[in-house]
């Protein structure tokens, strides 16, 4: 959906850097390894959803990694159930000086609320900021017109995903409690003195967060709930493993049942396999390299071509395989039954295994909402 994808670029990856200094993702519950994996050719699965980090506008210095999930900065406690307030107005006087983040202050009683989650409120203000942010880097961004049809869609789909992302940081906070885990002071000022460095100063990191209304206590926030959504994720999919059966393939890919059996019928009478993958060859990704697709890790490829690939013995050209992309041969060359993962692979798994792990918990949590995007 193109409003979807329009909120990634917007507000939920752009702060935490793309192409720069992200942290790699601990390798880790245990689940399938049959999670698809990004498709880099047409026999490829289609690829997991990714997990996004908190909403923030774009252009922001990379000090935050981009593959970890979100989470509300607050760890209310079990008698009062609050969660931050709203910063001040983005107007207001950012310091010269060092930065460190200032505490958070508890939600008033009084506070309006966009939802409240298991008792814990989100804050209106707050809620309403974010879209705000949202809508001004849609603008900045992609030139949109917000009073347009096509824009009043987007952001109608911006502020559903707004709300929920702010619903699902209270979830995994509430879940981060019961797990003791943490985020302390001294990591949240360590990653923003990261932010200043990537900034160049104090005072280029005060003029990025003034072009795009964000407060101090906005951006810790921010930073605060990156960090404790990289914790969970971790602490989820810690059982996850990091080997797995792999198998070296070469493949063929034709457009027509009787060319492949030709090619097929060719290659048992003992003509390259690779020679004919590179004259014959419709997988452009493979071709080149005379269909040497490497090592492939069960749970990436067609499941039509992964169980003859994981059965077919060694060295021995399959017979024509049909899928929706076309008619396939395949070669095995090797197998390997616990094989180091890719770090690809491994990401995909633990990012779909904590999608479905909050999913399950929002179906199993108490969700009041008081907005209508």
């Amino acid at each position: 959906m193109k409003s979807r994808s329009m909120l990634f670029i917007l507000i939920f990856v752009a702060l935490f850097g793309l192409a720069a200094c992200a942290q790699s993702t601990p390798a880790g519950p245990a689940v399938s390894l049959n999670t698809p994996a990004p498709a880099a050719s047409p026999t490829k699965a289609p690829a997991a959803a990714t997990v996004a980090p908190s909403a923030v506008p774009s252009g922001a210095p990379s000090a935050v990694p981009s593959a970890a999930p979100s989470a509300v900065a607050t760890q209310p406690s079990a008698a009062t159930p609050i969660a931050p307030t709203a910063p001040a107005a983005a107007t207001a006087q950012l310091p010269k000086g060092a930065l460190t983040c200032p505490p958070i202050v508890p939600l008033p009683a009084s506070a309006q609320l966009a939802a409240r989650v298991n008792g814990v409120g989100v804050a209106l203000d707050l809620y309403n900021r974010q879209i705000a942010q949202a809508q001004d880097a849609m603008i900045k961004n992609f030139g949109t017109d917000p009073n347009s049809a096509a824009g009043q869609e987007t952001l109608k789909s911006l502020k559903q995903q707004v709300l929920d992302q702010l619903i699902n940081d209270v979830v995994i906070t509430q879940y981060s409690d019961s797990r003791n885990i943490k985020v302390s002071t001294d990591e949240l000022n360590a990653r923003l003195a990261q932010m200043i460095q990537d900034a160049g100063s104090v005072d280029k990191l005060n003029e990025y967060m003034t072009r795009n209304q964000l407060t101090l206590a906005d951006l810790c926030l921010l930073v605060r709930n990156q960090l404790l959504g990289e914790a969970a994720l971790n602490d989820v999919t810690a059982p996850i493993p990091t080997k797995g059966e792999q198998a070296h393939v070469f493949h063929i890919l034709l457009d027509t049942p009787a060319l492949a059996q030709t090619i097929r019928d060719r290659a048992r009478k003992g003509e390259n396999f690779s020679t004919l993958a590179k004259q014959y060859s419709k997988d452009e990704t493979t071709k080149t390299n005379g269909g040497d697709m490497g090592w492939v890790p069960r749970g990436v490829l067609d499941p039509q071509l992964e169980a003859v690939i994981f059965e077919i013995g060694l060295n021995q050209v399959s017979d024509v395989i049909t899928t929706q992309f076309g008619y396939h041969l395949v070669l095995v060359t090797e197998k390997d039954k616990a094989r180091a993962l890719p770090p690809e692979v491994i990401q995909n798994v633990r990012q779909d295994a904590f999608l479905k792990w909050l999913r399950a918990m929002r179906e199993n949590t108490k969700i009041e909402r008081f907005v209508q995007p």
